[in-house]
């Protein structure tokens, strides 16, 4: 944020709004820390367990004291990956409540935007100043944020206590999708800045807004790819798959809901299917293959969205401002 590498209106953005700039960098250095934090918490834990010469699921009654602790300290630092997603899972909304929305509120309701536009620095570049710094700061920490939390989550605590990567909270912790929702979030912020011009009520707009993007997003998300289809008996979801919707087929073909038998028939689910006709199992998944085209296709969803929002904010501000 120096005065070598940002000059004009960039510079001016950075030094008024430089405390909530840093206040993302702190907190973006906290979140590190956890993270490297339950990756060390974890393989301290396994080399305490290998020190005493016992294993996780070794039957050896000297070794109990020391798995009760490995396990201990694995679900510990399991937990701080948890807290972590929690925390990636409500960036978006953070930066644009927060950060984007106020940022641009605040000018417009106090009338400090005039002394910007008096000084050679047109409405459009204005407001393209104050969007690129924390843009610029989210593709540059978001996507660290990203990569430390899939090395602490899939070599450290995970090994042994999954958290699987379709989980709502997990899915928006690594790869490109976390980049995406954060750059929308900032998007949406940017566009209700601009159409509130009123500070509080901007943060409050800003979060329902966000919150209720990524609500749909996450509900829509098992459709953005071929959903896989299995049949015959005794089906599982193998090898890490995402598990949707399973139950029975009739012989021409109609579904017969698992979840529609255990909401009438709870003790016995396998009798409702069969009198009511079926006759193989179904099972709908994701398996993992399909994590990197599920993560492409949101991500484009919400890189569309995000340019949007953004030709949206530049068009209010042309229309409701001199």
């Amino acid at each position: 944020m120096s005065a070598l590498a940002l000059k004009g209106p960039h510079w001016v953005t950075a030094r008024q709004h430089r405390r909530a700039l840093w206040w993302s960098l702190a907190l973006a250095a906290v979140a590190v820390a956890v993270m490297v934090a339950s990756r060390m918490w974890s393989d301290s834990a396994v080399d305490a367990l290998r020190a005493a010469g016992c294993t996780a699921d070794g039957s050896d009654d000297s070794c109990f004291q020391a798995q009760r602790d490995y396990t201990d300290d694995r679900w510990s630092a399991r937990h701080l990956v948890e807290y972590t997603a929690m925390g990636m899972l409500a960036l978006p909304g953070l930066l644009g409540a927060f950060v984007a929305g106020p940022m641009l509120a605040r000018e417009l309701e106090s009338g400090t935007y005039r002394l910007a536009w008096t000084q050679s620095v047109s409405p459009a570049r204005w407001l393209a100043a104050k969007v690129s710094v924390p843009a610029a700061l989210t593709l540059a920490v978001v996507p660290l944020l990203s990569l430390v939390f899939y090395w602490s989550w899939s070599t450290g605590p995970a090994d042994d206590f999954p958290t699987y990567w379709y989980e709502p909270t997990m899915f928006v912790s690594f790869g490109i999708v976390p980049v995406a929702h954060a750059l929308l979030g900032l998007a949406l912020g940017t566009a209700v800045g601009v159409l509130v011009r009123r500070t509080v009520v901007a943060i409050g707009v800003a979060a329902l807004l966000i919150g209720v993007a990524l609500a749909v997003l996450s509900r829509l998300r098992e459709g953005f790819w071929p959903i896989r289809t299995l049949t015959g008996a005794g089906l599982s979801a193998e090898g890490h798959a995402w598990p949707l919707d399973r139950g029975m087929l009739t012989a021409s073909g109609e579904r017969i809901l698992w979840k529609d038998c255990f909401a009438a028939q709870p003790d016995t689910v396998e009798r409702c299917m069969t009198d009511r006709g079926g006759v193989t199992g179904f099972l709908d998944i994701h398996p993992a293959s399909h994590y990197w085209p599920l993560q492409l296709v949101e991500t484009g969803i919400c890189l569309a969205l995000a340019v949007l929002a953004a030709l949206a904010a530049f068009r209010v501000l042309r229309a409701r401002l001199p």
